[in-house]
């Protein structure tokens, strides 16, 4: 009896330290400086993204206050924006809002002001920890807000989000309508996100983890994985949404876009898959492709809304 007790202990202590080590990686993750994002950006093709954002476009820095963090955030007014047509753009974990460019630059080609911010823990924006979505969802409410004090409340705005920031547009969609939501490889539900990773990267069953993962992520640390489900905002939502997606990622299987777009209720969702690309490369791997696909949909949202 002692030795079982022994043995309970020990697969106790082991269960614990995975829990802490997962959620370490998500609330207090490796962070990407702005200059080391900015020579990413420029090393995966983008340079002309780096160029028209520090160079060219009008750039109006704001902050604002969320819930214990401070978000760091700029306006870049289009002199050709249509009528006022905003997009916002949400990084995804680990970046800033230099990785937002890309995305960035092709609703600006497309007529919009665009709104760029660091997320909460990342870039030049305040917070201690980072809760891949719950909080950001919050966040990203505020920003609307702002949007609308800037630009009137009847604006059409057009969110695209990338991996967290993906997940992030998604989970606002329970809370208020936008005119469209453009999702680069997010996650379905975080549970479910936690089980793969516990699965494929630390190959144990995922079970007794997540029994200890979801109390102690609740208790101790206030993150509420399970509330934290981008698929019920998309089941309860009639926003058109275009889902982009590698069949390679490694990180969030393209099977979570798979089974968002089949409840995704507007007639113009889409869902677009990037052959063999990994997390959040489909744009890189093929940004012709990328972009003509966005701009389409946009169009056609655009098209039917008049």
């Amino acid at each position: 009896m002692k030795i079982l007790l022994i043995v309970i202990l020990i697969l106790l202590a082991i269960d614990l330290f995975i829990v802490h080590k997962c959620l370490q990686l998500i609330m207090k993750p490796y962070r990407y400086t702005k200059e080391g994002m900015r020579q990413k950006e420029i090393d995966n093709g983008f340079e002309d993204c780096v160029i028209a954002y520090e160079q060219e476009w009008e750039r109006r820095p704001f902050t604002l206050e969320c819930d214990k963090a401070v978000l760091s955030g700029e306006f870049i007014d289009n002199p050709d924006a249509k009528e006022d047509k905003v997009a916002i753009v949400a990084h995804g974990h680990t970046a800033n809002r230099y990785a937002s460019l890309k995305y960035a630059k092709i609703f600006y080609d497309e007529g919009y002001n665009v709104v760029l911010y660091d997320e909460r823990h990342f870039g030049e924006s305040s917070g201690d920890v980072s809760t891949l979505g719950m909080k950001e969802r919050e966040d990203l409410l505020k920003v609307i807000g702002l949007v609308k004090e800037r630009y009137g409340q009847d604006c059409h705005i057009a969110l695209h989000g990338e991996s967290m920031g993906a997940a992030t547009v998604l989970l606002v969609l329970r809370d208020i309508d936008v005119d469209l939501v453009v999702a680069d490889c997010p996650f379905s539900d975080s549970v479910r996100l936690f089980r793969e990773y516990i699965v494929n990267n630390l190959h144990i069953p995922p079970v007794t983890v997540m029994t200890l993962l979801i109390p102690v992520a609740k208790y101790i640390h206030g993150y509420l994985i399970e509330d934290t489900a981008p698929i019920k905002a998309v089941e309860s939502s009639d926003v058109p949404i275009c889902f982009m997606h590698g069949t390679a990622d490694k990180l969030i299987d393209c099977d979570h876009s798979k089974q968002m777009i089949k409840v995704a209720k507007n007639p113009l969702s889409r869902l677009h898959l990037f052959e063999g690309s990994d997390h959040a490369m489909s744009i890189v791997n093929d940004r012709s492709r990328y972009e003509k696909l966005m701009k389409e949909f946009i169009n056609e949202v655009n098209k039917e809304a008049v």
